[in-house]
């Protein structure tokens, strides 16, 4: 489970920005997951609270917002949205696929005093 690992790299960047801008608290982290990025927003929400039990952070909340994921098919040009459970063209059925967006995982905001 690789969403452990990131919630943990999203703390220690929040932790950094936070000590940067002199926050006393921060009481929430906004994330955007892309569709495409293979981050499970569940599982990202389960292990945010793993994460900042017991930290000066156990009482932030973590929003996920799903960004959705857009791909080109390499055979027939066509341009649709996908997901991680629909890969392929539904088109022409190819699974020769670029994703154009909803690959990312990005800290959008981030809210304190």
């Amino acid at each position: 489970m690789h969403e452990l690992g990131i919630c943990d790299a999203v703390l220690k960047t929040v932790d950094g920005i936070a000590k940067q801008e002199q926050l006393t608290v921060v009481s929430r982290v906004t994330l955007e997951v892309g569709m495409l990025s293979g981050v499970v927003p569940a599982f990202l929400a389960d292990c945010w609270q793993a994460v900042i039990d017991g930290t000066p952070y156990a009482q932030t909340e973590l929003a996920i917002e799903t960004i959705n994921g857009l791909a080109r098919c390499e055979d027939c040009g066509h341009e649709f949205s996908a997901d991680l459970e629909k890969l392929y063209c539904p088109k022409c059925m190819s699974r020769r696929l670029t994703p154009l967006t909803g690959t990312d995982l990005t800290i959008k905001e981030i809210e304190g005093d």
